[in-house]
């Protein structure tokens, strides 16, 4: 493009200050513009012709023209209040054009061709025109995406609104430059999170407290630059995560991430079914999670992007997550995700580690509580040395000394053996530490003189390798159990001897009662009647062991048996206490009478009667029992023809066996007995040393004389079969329809709902392990009288029911009958 001649001079300068600010830049990367004396004095050097101004202007132009930088000659535009708005391209080079890409520019303004320029161009091109100094930007040119370096200068003096530019496209310095500062800030970054994780694991080793779990939160959300986090752990009951820390959440998303399973549309979920990091660029786009029922709470929270990662234990088992978020769409590096990854095989450590910590308490915890609670006494010895480092209270109790005495030194604890036991006792000690458990006793001899029988148990302790570390045992005071041993000898031998009494008394029995009946049942009738009245012994002197009974008790318990209501007795005489021979033998006569007496005398008709009366007296330095049993009322029969077993009983077994006197006489069908006795002590075969529970099976069935219990209908609740089915059996044949027999508590509530009964029967013991009420209380709530069948004395009946009438066991199956007649 040509110059007119007007515009000539203008040019020159222009050209040679364009050529000697790019020479400026390219050599010194500084720039001063020459001020218009200057360009003067350039133009006095070039000559003063017009020849010589085109010779001039032909070498610049081609200087112009063939420069590599970008040149542009441009003039400021202003509005009307002197403000610089744009400017017009007057001229460019072909740098321009090859760097800017834009053609044909000349004559064109800023604005046309490059639409969108920043207003910091103007600004600095327009204080260039103000000032006249030149000035030089690095900035961003949007229109043509570059970053240009400018150099500007003014052409002319002041007043002059023409500007030259040189440009440099430094972009890929610009970039260069930028990746450098972005690498710089990663590793800043990168070392900081570096000294955070090494501060973070050295506090992880130290402790394993709750408050590092927001650590570990917090230095995850560093090494990412994230902006929130959390951490997991995995129930592995419930297989799902529970969150133990976060930051950032809002409280209804904290709330909501409380517990997640696999099922939950969300990072975690797929990281947990998958067992490996899932990353989320975009919640709002990913096909996961776009319509989960997460959305709610990432856009409460403001988050876009999530990454989740499994923390994975040694043995290769899910053991809990973190998670890190971002507000805004995100992919983690992969050189953050390297360190990440060491935080996250750090955490899963400390996890482990924090767990195995927590159970090792509460193992010593569990260990010390059984360890004071226990009445054995716990030891620990050094499997090398044998030296004790721990034992358990107990071992004061049973020792007589102070836990601290046997800590140390193993002598400290041989030196309470005996010296006959020490060396079995030591011996015992170092074969557990070599593996071998076994148990063994001796004796010791404590600080107060006395001797206890110790049983030890030792057992070797192993480590990890197999090793026995320590040894390991259980010490129990059996000095008790040693003297029990040898009393249950004494005992045994005892028990023999007494059963083999009680066994010829009763063969003696059974031989004597077949003289007489005149069938099989009278035979089975006397019988029962006899071990019954043993039984009934029995039942008196386990009552109050080895301290005999009231005669008064022994008295009733025999004519109250069989009659049929308490007026048909009378009972006088002084409260004395019998030995348990005396009452073995009494009972046995007192049945003999009394069985006698509701066959044929005084209690087999209503009107009749016994009367029983006694007193003591002074004999040679003893006391004696003196007593009459008469009887009235009874019909006349034919007297006896001979002497039957009864009278045999009394008149043999009382002066044989109590060394006194007695005599039976039957006058008009009527009973007398007298009988005189020393009150001394003796023991019965039938006695025990503690009380027991007694259950004796049968009784008499035959009915004859009963009540009529017909369209009564009677539950019968009792676990023993035997007695269960005879007072059913009873029941029948008086005529009742029979309810059960219940032997639990369950089936006799459950017939109680379908059916009323007219009575019941209840056994109180039921099933064992005291008396129960349930029933009784049941019963009474819905008006069904009943009677108490037990064989606990009647303090075990509570006050609410006194008024229930008690069978003591053992009974006649007549007496459960009249009993329920009764009610």
């Amino acid at each position: 493009m040509g110059f007119s001649e007007r515009a000539q001079r203008p040019l020159v300068s222009v050209i040679r200050c364009s050529l000697w600010t790019s020479w400026a830049m390219f050599h010194a990367r500084s720039f001063a513009m020459a001020d218009a004396g200057e360009f003067q004095q350039v133009l006095a050097d070039g000559g003063g012709g017009n020849e010589v101004l085109r010779e001039s202007d032909a070498k610049f132009r081609a200087v112009f023209e063939t420069m590599i930088e970008a040149c542009c000659i441009f003039e400021m535009i202003y509005d009307d209040l002197g403000r610089p708005v744009d400017w017009k391209i007057l001229e460019a080079n072909a740098g321009y054009e090859k760097q800017s890409g834009l053609k044909d520019v000349a004559g064109k303004l800023a604005s046309e061709v490059m639409p969108g320029t920043e207003p910091y161009w103007i600004e600095t091109f327009g204080r260039v025109v103000e000032t006249g100094e030149a000035e030089q930007i690095e900035r961003w040119h949007q229109p043509t995406g570059r970053w240009i370096h400018s150099s500007t200068a003014r052409i002319g003096g002041s007043g002059s609104r023409r500007l030259v530019s040189v440009f440099y496209d430094i972009t890929e310095r610009k970039r260069a430059e930028i990746a450098l500062r972005e690498s710089e800030a990663r590793l800043a970054a990168d070392l900081a999170a570096a000294e955070s994780l090494q501060a973070l694991s050295g506090q992880l080793i130290q402790d394993t407290g709750s408050q590092f779990y927001e650590q570990i939160v917090g230095t995850a959300i560093a090494i990412l630059g994230a902006d929130f986090g959390s951490i997991q752990l995995m129930d592995q009951e419930q297989g799902e995560l529970r969150l133990i820390a976060s930051r950032n959440f809002s409280p209804e998303a904290e709330n909501f991430w409380q517990r997640v399973s696999v099922a939950t549309g969300s990072s975690c979920g797929a990281a947990l079914s998958h067992g490996e990091r899932v990353i989320i660029e975009d919640v709002t786009t990913d096909e996961l999670t776009r319509t989960s029922d997460n959305m709610p709470y990432w856009k409460g929270s403001g988050i876009v992007a999530v990454q989740s990662t499994p923390l994975i234990g040694r043995d290769g088992k899910i053991i809990g997550m973190i998670s890190t978020h971002w507000r805004n769409p995100h992919r983690p590096e992969p050189h953050e995700l390297r360190l990440f990854d060491v935080l996250v095989r750090q955490a899963a450590d400390f996890i482990e580690r924090a767990r195995a910590e927590a159970a090792l308490r509460d193992s010593e915890e569990r260990f010390q509580q059984f360890a004071n609670a226990s009445a054995a006494a716990l030891w620990m010895r050094d499997a090398e040395t044998l030296n004790m480092e721990f034992v358990s209270p107990a071992i004061a109790t049973i020792y007589g000394t102070a836990p601290d005495t046997f800590l140390g030194d193993i002598r400290r604890w041989a030196a309470m053996i005996v010296p006959e036991d020490r060396d079995t006792a030591m011996n015992h000690v170092r074969q557990a530490r070599h593996g071998e458990p076994g148990v063994h006793e001796f004796r010791i001899r404590r600080n107060d003189g006395s001797f206890r029988w110790i049983r030890d148990t030792g057992f070797p302790l192993y480590d990890e390798t197999g090793n026995v570390v320590r040894v390991g045992g259980i010490a129990e005071d059996v000095t008790e159990m040693k003297l029990a041993v040898e009393h249950q000898g004494v005992l045994l031998a005892e028990l023999q001897h007494r059963v083999r009494n009680i066994m010829g008394m009763i063969r003696s029995m059974a031989n004597r009662s077949a003289d007489g009946p005149a069938s099989v049942e009278d035979y089975r009738s006397a019988l029962v009647g006899r071990l019954l009245a043993l039984a009934r012994v029995q039942t008196l002197l386990t009552r109050n062991a080895n301290a005999g009974e009231s005669l008064r008790v022994v008295i009733e318990n025999e004519i109250g048996a069989l009659a049929h209501h308490h007026g048909q007795y009378e009972l006088v005489g002084p409260d004395i206490t019998v030995s348990p021979k005396i009452v073995e033998v009494l009972t046995l006569a007192f049945h003999e009478l009394a069985t006698n007496a509701l066959k044929y005398g005084g209690l087999s008709v209503e009107n009749g009667k016994v009367a029983v009366r006694w007193t003591t007296f002074d004999q040679r330095g003893t006391n004696w029992l003196i007593l009459d049993w008469t009887e009235e009322g009874a019909p006349l029969r034919d007297p006896p023809t001979r002497r039957g077993f009864g009278s045999e009983l009394i008149e043999g077994k009382i002066p044989y066996e109590l060394r006194g006197n007695a005599k039976v006489t039957i006058q008009n069908a009527q009973a007398r007995c007298h009988l005189e006795i020393p009150l001394t002590d003796g023991e019965s075969i039938l006695e025990t040393d503690a009380p027991a529970p007694i259950t004796i099976r049968g009784g008499s069935l035959d009915m004859t004389g009963a009540p009529d219990l017909k369209n009564r209908v009677i539950l019968v609740v009792e676990d023993e079969y035997y007695m269960a089915a005879d007072i059913a059996s009873a029941l029948r044949s008086a005529g009742a329809d029979v309810l059960g027999p219940c032997p639990t508590e369950e089936m006799a509530l459950a017939l109680l709902d379908t059916t009323k009964p007219t009575y019941a029967v209840l056994d109180l013991n039921l099933g064992g392990g005291g008396a129960r009420f349930e029933i009784a209380a049941v019963l009474r709530s819905q008006g069904i009288p009943f009677v108490f069948l037990t064989g606990y004395d009647a303090k075990v009946i509570p006050d609410n029911m006194r008024d229930v009438p008690r069978l003591q066991k053992p009974i006649s199956m007549i007496q459960i009958v009249e009993a329920v007649s009764r009610l």
